[in-house]
């Protein structure tokens, strides 16, 4: 199935978000997930089912100071 992942066309075997967060490595619980124009908890995105051409964002949560 094609996704869109940090707005590039991707590739993407696993079903779920959290599946394809984990496949690539990202902590669901370190970032701030976007899928479909919503905001997804790590627990919402654990079960969130991929749907081709659908767009999923993920942004990391720095502090600094």
């Amino acid at each position: 199935m094609k996704i869109i992942y940090q707005g590039k066309a991707t590739e993407t075997a696993p079903a779920t978000v959290g599946a394809f967060l984990a496949a690539n490595g990202i902590a669901a619980g370190k970032t701030v997930i976007e899928y479909k124009g919503e905001v997804l908890s790590g627990e919402d995105a654990a079960s969130a089912l991929l749907e081709d051409g659908a767009e999923l964002d993920v942004f990391k949560i720095v502090a600094g100071g």
